[in-house]
């Protein structure tokens, strides 16, 4: 019942903190969520991001939550935590930098980012690893766009690959569908697809939801997400 209440009192916060921000800018929150794709947009200079979220399936509950903040333009750092709800005790921490390298004004030509990352983790055999992403985004029409990218994971000992793409019918609603996979010399690929959507309740306030599942597996792992983002300016 207490964590309940401290959730509600969270949830109500963001709506009130959204509010005060409506009024500053009319730009919509954009964020690295519910998917697995590193998206290319940073936040603006001085403007701070939060992104929530849940994970439940059969074999696993955990909640992440990432704090982002525009330091210069191009430029955000983001401080990001995954906590088990099983331990409870958070499982890994992670600071990040990314900077959009290339902003594209024309369709099927991709926007391009680049992400890197520094990571402490209670689980992983090796508690320290830097690895880095390469984003990419493009417009199809003006409502479907693709998105797509490679990281290292591991130390650089994996390769993580996304690909998804987006339906936006309007400026408050949009939704994908996305296939995830990480390779490893030593093991056989591990294959994913997922699919959501998000709804903006205000121009700074997002709601999320989605569901996934193994691949090609004996015994399938499903698994459904749930978090919001808020922008404050």
């Amino acid at each position: 019942m207490r964590k309940l209440k401290n959730n509600l009192f969270l949830l109500l916060l963001c709506l009130c903190c959204s509010s005060l921000a409506i009024a500053q800018n009319d730009e919509n929150i954009n964020t690295d969520r519910p998917d697995q794709s590193e998206g290319v947009y940073t936040l603006p200079k001085g403007q701070f991001q939060i992104e929530n979220g849940y994970v439940f399936s059969k074999e696993d509950s955990s909640a992440n939550l990432m704090l982002r903040y525009g330091l210069i333009s191009n430029t955000e750092i983001r401080l990001e935590g995954d906590f088990d709800l099983r331990t409870p005790d958070f499982s890994s921490t992670t600071f990040s930098v990314k900077q959009r390298l290339y902003e594209s004004e024309q369709r099927f030509i991709p926007s391009v980012g680049l992400i890197g990352y520094g990571q402490y983790s209670k689980t992983d055999a090796k508690t320290y690893t830097f690895d880095a992403c390469l984003a990419f985004e493009s417009s199809l029409t003006d409502q479907l766009s693709l998105a797509y990218g490679a990281r290292s994971s591991g130390q650089f000992e994996n390769l993580d690959v996304t690909a998804q793409v987006n339906y936006a019918p309007n400026n408050k609603l949009w939704s994908f569908v996305e296939y995830y996979a990480s390779y490893n010399g030593m093991r056989a690929p591990e294959h994913n697809i997922n699919a959501g959507f998000a709804y903006l309740l205000t121009p700074t306030l997002q709601l999320d939801i989605s569901s996934g599942r193994t691949l090609w597996q004996d015994e399938p792992q499903y698994f459904i997400g749930v978090g919001l983002g808020l922008l404050i300016r």
